[in-house]
């Protein structure tokens, strides 16, 4: 791995720097998507779990009517799980996983941006979003979301802004390394 600190005399170790800084923290804020809403309720169903919190939402889960108001896809997936584990169908055993590949990409995304890696940081990135896309579809296929207590929370738009500007980070990276091969 090159050391940007011996680019070109400073400008374009600075702007390595830069685009290293772009890439870790879009790929954080990837990762902390998961655990951003991803259904949050409408206000009647706000006002209901204000006044009953305790209630169940998803007993097998344990999820409570106060945890449902924004739930995140660790919480889908933990209903998911939960449900599955009844013996509700096979459907649940392969959502899990779909679910959880979201975290374990942009996992991925983050080591290989600290790491000083664009190309394969850019990569997990795009399958990051690529899989999120693929949860929305299903949410929206099966009435998942939106339905009548929940509407769409802020990260499936999360997860977008997050994986363009850690493709645009990592193309920049790679355009300041080869202008700085270029002129060495």
């Amino acid at each position: 791995m090159e050391d940007v600190r011996t680019t070109d005399g400073g400008g374009g170790a600075s702007q390595a720097l830069a685009a290293r800084i772009v890439m870790v923290v879009a790929a954080v804020v990837m990762l902390a998507a998961f655990f951003l809403p991803w259904g949050s309720a409408g206000e009647d169903f706000r006002q209901a779990a204000a006044q009953m919190p305790d209630v169940w939402f998803a007993e097998e889960a344990g999820i409570t009517a106060a945890d449902a108001v924004d739930l995140s896809l660790l919480e889908y997936a933990r209903a998911y799980l939960a449900i599955g584990q009844m013996g509700s169908g096979n459907a649940f055993a392969i959502l899990v996983p779909i679910i959880g590949s979201a975290a374990v990409l942009s996992a991925l995304a983050l080591l290989l941006a600290a790491l000083g890696k664009p190309i394969g940081s850019a990569v997990f990135g795009v399958l990051t979003l690529a899989v999120s896309r693929l949860i929305v579809w299903d949410f929206t296929d099966r009435g998942v979301l939106p339905n009548a207590t929940h509407e769409w929370g802020v990260a499936p738009t999360v997860y977008i802004v997050a994986a363009v500007a850690l493709v645009a980070a990592a193309v920049w990276m790679v355009v300041v390394r080869r202008r700085a091969k270029t002129k060495a």
